[in-house]
């Protein structure tokens, strides 16, 4: 269930004057109400303060907070919570909402203390370095009026499950109508006589993937079908879920999340693999981009000629700076990687958890990146976890095949070397990964990935005063 309310079609920037110094509200607010009392129509209320950490101005930015409710309370969670904005001069202004993810227990029986909670997602906006208040309110004890806003750029989603096309002010991303996977991401300003071919048959972000030779390699994308989909749709946050057992592999389970926010230039990527039974397995990888798939060495020897990367630079942070590759330096006569201590084929090999990736096209106005949020490693049964080459890897294959992913499981040695080998994976392990999806226009020094990554990895800050004591 997702729902938000609409109390007028258009909303334009405001300067609420009577605020102290004039605070810009940039997310489709409207004007500040005061006096309105709102909170003695509702069950319960909370003052959620928020704190901007990281010195920057932060407008339209995703907060999800779950609310709980006695199940006799409350009828329709869509109906009956608000979110205000609480002014520096006591007004308030509310804001747009959406709930979902409406939930009850069974346990425990009796009904004075049987709960129900629900997630309600807002966009806040908060000034560099200060807090902002938003008063949350529901449950309704009464049939009072009480106004909405709706949010001036909503997410537009077309199609149906698993290829849905969603689209938002900053881009346009289709997933695939096979298997769910992203197979096309285009920004919306970029000039129409400048848009990527990827040159795929397949799609350009595997979330995950297996190989365990002499069988062939496993991807979620090999699905048919998604053995389970949820889709999670409304104006302000769509999320699309993917879960079951790989194609080949069905030891292998996979769980996989695209969350997309309205007024975000990135898509949010939730993953998990576990492993059911002990595998042998020469590569396990997450969080992979592909480029340029379908161009195969045999079709390019017909070509006369090499494909051109789809991307001419890679760029990621090292210490206090950022380093550049430019890939084009770095290829040999079949444009093929070449660079000194390394692997043909090899551009680079990052530490596993560096913090972002990016690949860009600067003349065709076009980048992507990887931001790093969390990842993690376990056996839930206790049993050992695999540590054999832990990294980022950035590749350059040579027909136009550039790709970056975190290996989970690689091998020491190259192909066909002694140390080509695959490494068992023991029952109940599990990987997991957060990190976004960012589309960006590679102008200046990055500062569009750099100021990103601060956001997605430094949310605004819940100032919690504590509970109990219990």
């Amino acid at each position: 269930m997702s729902t938000v309310y609409r109390i007028s079609p258009v909303f334009i920037l405001f300067l609420c004057l009577s605020c102290g110094g004039g605070q810009l509200a940039k997310t489709g607010e409207p004007a500040c109400i005061g006096g309105s009392n709102w909170q003695s129509h509702f069950q319960y209320q909370y003052d959620y303060t928020v704190k901007e950490t990281s010195g920057l101005d932060r407008d339209a930015e995703p907060v999800t907070v779950t609310l709980s409710a006695k199940a006799r309370e409350i009828s329709d969670w869509g109906k009956e919570v608000r979110v205000l904005r609480v002014c520096p001069c006591g007004k308030e202004q509310p804001v747009p909402f959406q709930v979902y993810g409406v939930v009850d227990a069974q346990k425990p029986l009796t009904e004075d203390i049987r709960s129900e909670s629900a997630n309600v997602v807002f966009l806040a906006s908060c000034p560099a370095n200060e807090t902002a208040t938003y008063r949350l309110l529901w449950c309704k004890k009464d049939t009072v009026d009480c106004a909405t806003a709706a949010i001036e750029h909503p997410l537009e989603v077309y199609g149906t499950l698993p290829g849905i096309n969603v689209k938002n002010r900053y881009y346009s991303i289709m997933l695939s109508q096979k298997c769910g996977a992203m197979v096309s991401a285009r920004r919306m300003t970029q000039s129409p006589d400048m848009l990527i071919d990827f040159h795929q048959n397949i799609p350009i972000h595997f979330v995950a993937d297996i190989w365990s030779p002499p069988e062939r390699w496993d991807h979620d994308y090999d699905w048919a079908t998604p053995p389970h989909q949820e889709l999670i749709r409304g104006p302000l946050m769509v999320k699309y879920t993917r879960w079951g057992p790989m194609s080949l592999y069905k030891d292998v389970i996979v769980y996989l999340t695209y969350t997309f926010y309205a007024d975000v230039p990135y898509v949010e990527v939730t993953s998990m693999m576990e492993f059911t039974e002990n595998r042998a397995a020469r590569a396990v990888r997450m969080g992979e981009i592909v480029t340029t798939h379908l161009e195969m060495p045999e079709r390019e020897a017909k070509r006369g000629k090499p494909l051109v990367p789809t991307f001419t630079h890679y760029a990621w942070p090292e210490g206090d700076g950022m380093t550049v590759c430019d890939i084009t330096e770095h290829l040999n006569e079949n444009h093929e990687a070449v660079m000194p201590g390394l692997e043909k084929g090899a551009l680079a090999i990052l530490d596993r958890d560096v913090p972002w990736v990016a690949a860009y096209h600067p003349e065709n106005q076009y980048g992507m990146a990887s931001l790093r949020k969390s990842h993690f490693t376990m056996n839930k049964f206790g049993g050992p976890v695999p540590y054999t080459v832990p990294c980022t890897y950035l590749g350059q294959y040579g027909w136009g095949f550039t790709y970056w992913s975190r290996p989970e499981v690689y091998p020491f040695g190259a192909r066909t070397t002694p140390l080509d080998r695959n490494t068992v994976v023991a029952t109940g392990t599990v990987f997991g990964n957060e990190e976004a999806l960012l589309l960006f226009d590679p102008q200046g020094d990055l500062n569009e990935v750099k100021e990103y990554y601060t956001r997605f990895l430094n949310p605004l800050k819940l100032q919690f005063k504590g509970t109990g004591p219990w």
